[in-house]
């Protein structure tokens, strides 16, 4: 029966995955990245407005002397402006070396504070407000105006702001900038879902189509082996019938007719059961393998036909090899397969040597013979059911090894050797690959 190829890896891991990532990286990179600019062009421009407003009064109170206007009545009223103006402002404080006041936002006259230090930096060497927000822990954020030039004793105009407030004001400005990326994050996230169902649907619409296709080409391929088979049974039933007739046309060689019945019936007999062994189900489950043992029956098996040739079977086991799931039967089959072709190769003397050893997560089987080799035109097909280069050959040994190899998600191979001789490697994964429960329940739902 055909099987799909498609792995559950290449069909949901990697795209999916590789989707996630990016989507990862363009929603949740890109979003925080966009956000970032978005609130520092926010921040610098709630800045700039907060210092165009309270500005005019810096120009105004620098054009004199700051110090000696602390009672003017326009100085009053225009710091009441401000305050009804900017609801995050709670103090304008115009400070010197000597002498400072500062009105709050509750109301009512100036009020003394501590004079500027010694060594008060000047305004002018501050960094741009909205570049010292976030560099900035204090409940108050300060703004600062040089009333004086540098030849002159330093005198401030500092405003103080309540900076959860501006902090709560940007968040204002940027509420529709977050509603926007959630939106998008959203939308990409139910284009990533939708995209999911879309496959699982394609899938198990597949895996119908695919039963469908399956069923067919199994027709096929039991129409075509039972046309192979009819062909190649057909010679050794001509045989049988001609030592059927023989019987009545020279009853005094009974005997020897009789075995040579004996020996056709005994050949049909065999190609009959290979034939079901190629078709039948191999439903042994996966189990824990002693290899060892395994390797020590199957050459237990395969030595009377090695010794009935002259030829001996050599085993080269690796140490310390793990215990691989595979159907036992299954794999015992096509190893005694391999084994039984490789003494039926045409050496007469010398061994057959058996390897067997790990490579990576898998177990790898060799047998080498010295024989007469494969021709090179035949490689192709020594798979193919029925297809046998010898006489007696029934051409289903392979095929069945193939088979096996299959079931077992395993690989095999057939070479000749340098200097005479054929190469048998065949290697099986040690553990099987188990598919997810939900994909075995599409394989249920298929038809098969």
């Amino acid at each position: 029966m055909v099987r799909s190829r498609f792995a559950i890896t290449r069909l949901i891991v990697i795209p999916f995955g590789a989707l996630f990532l990016l989507y990862l990286l363009v929603v949740g990179g890109g979003g925080l990245w966009l956000y970032s600019q978005v609130r520092s062009a926010e921040l610098h421009a709630l800045m700039n407005r907060v210092t165009e407003q309270v500005k005019p009064l810096a120009e105004r109170l620098g054009q004199g002397d700051a110090m000696a206007q602390r009672e003017e009545n326009w100085l009053r009223n225009d710091v009441a402006e401000l305050f009804s103006g900017i609801p995050s402002l709670r103090s304008v404080a115009v400070r010197g070396p000597a002498d400072s006041f500062r009105f709050d936002s509750a109301g009512g006259a100036p009020k003394p504070v501590a004079p500027l230090p010694a060594d008060a930096p000047r305004a002018s060497a501050d960094a741009a407000p909205g570049e010292r927000f976030d560099n900035e822990a204090d409940a108050v954020f300060v703004i600062r105006f040089d009333l004086t030039d540098e030849a002159s004793p330093l005198v401030r105009l500092d405003f103080g702001f309540d900076r959860a407030m501006l902090v709560e004001s940007l968040d204002r400005e940027l509420a529709r900038i977050r509603k926007a990326v959630i939106l998008f994050a959203l939308a990409g996230g139910l284009s990533i879902l939708l995209a999911l169902l879309i496959a699982l649907y394609a899938m198990r619409t597949t895996r119908r189509i695919e039963g469908h296709f399956q069923e067919i080409y199994q027709r096929a391929s039991l129409t075509e082996m039972a046309a192979s088979l009819v062909h190649d049974l057909r010679n050794p039933l001509m045989a049988l019938r001609a030592n059927a007739r023989a019987l009545l046309v020279a009853p005094d060689d009974a005997a020897e007719i009789a075995g040579e019945l004996d020996r056709d019936i005994v050949a049909l007999n065999d190609k009959l059961s290979a034939f079901l062994d190629l078709t039948r189900r191999h439903d042994d489950g996966f189990a824990a393998v002693d290899l060892p043992a395994l390797v020590e029956d199957v050459v237990r098996q395969a030595r009377p036909g090695a010794e009935a040739q002259g030829l001996a079977l050599r085993v080269e086991l690796e140490e310390g090899l793990p215990q691989p799931r595979w159907r036992e039967t299954s794999v015992r089959d096509a190893l005694l397969n391999v084994l039984i072709n490789a003494t039926q190769s045409g050496q007469r003397d010398g061994e057959i040597v058996l390897r067997v050893r790990r490579r990576g997560d898998a177990i790898e089987f060799v047998v080498e013979d010295r024989g007469r080799g494969i021709d090179a035109g035949h490689l192709h097909r020594l798979f193919d059911p029925f297809f046998t280069t010898r006489e007696d050959g029934n051409g289903l040994g392979l095929a069945i090894v193939e088979r096996v190899v299959k079931a077992h998600h395993g690989r095999v191979a057939i070479a000749n050797r340098e200097g005479g001789g054929a190469r048998v490697t065949m290697i099986l994964p040690i553990q099987p690959k188990e598919m997810p429960a939900w994909w075995k329940k599409l394989k249920k739902d298929s038809p098969s």
